[in-house]
C-alpha cells in the first residue's frame, strides 16, 4: 500500500467488481480509441467487453486509487500471460466465436497484435509475462499522477514475485507516450489502416491514434 497525496493505492478486490465496471463503463468503455471509434457501448453495455476487463481480477495483480471517502478514482487491471504463439490462436478462435460483430472487430486487431509482435521469440528465456490491461481513471481525478502511482505499484509486486515483464499494449497516442516516458520499450507497431481483414481495415481511430502497439519493459 502507498499513500499519494489525494488518494491511495490498494489492491484491487473481486468484492470490487461492480464499482470498477461502473467506472469503466464511464471511461475506458467509451474513450478509449478502438472502443469510441466504433461506439462498441453506446448504451454502456457489451457483456464481451465486461468479461474481458474482469477476468484478470482473481489472480490479484490489479490494484485501485481510492480517495479519502474509499471511492475508487482509478484502477489498473492486471493478467499474467504466457509467452508462446497459442495466445494469437486463442484469439482469433475467440473472434471467430464472438456474438457482438464490434467486438469481434477488436479481438481480431488482438489477435493479429499477437501475431505481430511475436514476444515470444523476442524473449525465449522468459516463459510468461503480465500485461497492463485496462486502466482508467474518473475524469475528475485526470493529471494527479494516478496511472504512474498504480503501475509502480504493479511493478514492485511483480518484482517481489520474480515476474521479469510487463506488457503494455497501446491503442491510444498518449499511452504510448507514457508507456515511452516509463522506460517501456516498443515492441511492435503497427498503422491501423494496414490491419486488415479480407482485404479492408478492421477499426480505424480518430487521430492522433494512428498506430497499434506493444510495449515491454525488463524489470530486472
Amino acid at each position: 500500500m502507498s499513500q499519494t497525496r489525494e488518494f491511495t493505492v490498494k489492491p484491487l478486490l473481486m468484492e470490487d467488481r461492480e464499482e470498477v465496471l461502473k467506472l469503466l463503463k464511464r471511461t475506458f468503455f467509451v474513450d478509449e480509441p478502438l472502443n469510441k471509434k466504433i461506439q462498441l457501448c453506446p448504451a454502456g453495455e457489451c457483456a464481451e467487453l465486461e468479461e474481458f476487463c474482469m477476468s484478470p481480477l482473481h489472480e490479484g495483480l490489479s490494484f485501485k486509487a481510492v480517495d479519502n471517502k474509499g471511492k475508487i478514482v482509478g484502477v489498473l487491471i492486471n493478467e499474467t500471460c504466457p509467452l508462446n504463439d497459442r495466445i494469437g490462436i486463442t484469439l482469433f478462435e475467440r473472434a471467430e466465436a464472438s456474438k457482438d460483430p464490434k467486438f469481434k472487430k477488436i479481438l481480431y486487431i488482438l489477435a493479429k497484435r499477437e501475431e505481430g509482435s511475436r514476444l515470444w521469440e523476442k524473449f525465449p528465456n522468459d516463459d510468461k509475462l503480465v500485461e497492463f490491461k485496462v486502466a482508467a481513471t474518473d475524469p475528475d481525478w485526470r493529471n494527479k499522477g494516478i496511472l504512474v502511482a498504480l503501475v509502480e505499484e504493479t511493478e514492485k509486486l511483480l518484482r517481489q514475485r520474480g515476474v521479469r515483464l510487463a506488457r503494455l499494449d497501446s491503442s491510444s497516442e498518449f499511452s504510448a507516450r507514457a508507456a515511452e516516458r516509463n522506460d517501456f520499450t516498443c515492441y511492435y507497431k503497427a498503422r491501423y489502416t494496414d490491419i486488415k481483414m479480407a482485404g479492408e481495415p478492421l477499426i480505424v481511430p480518430d487521430p492522433p491514434h494512428v498506430y497499434d502497439r506493444v510495449f515491454v519493459k525488463e524489470l530486472f
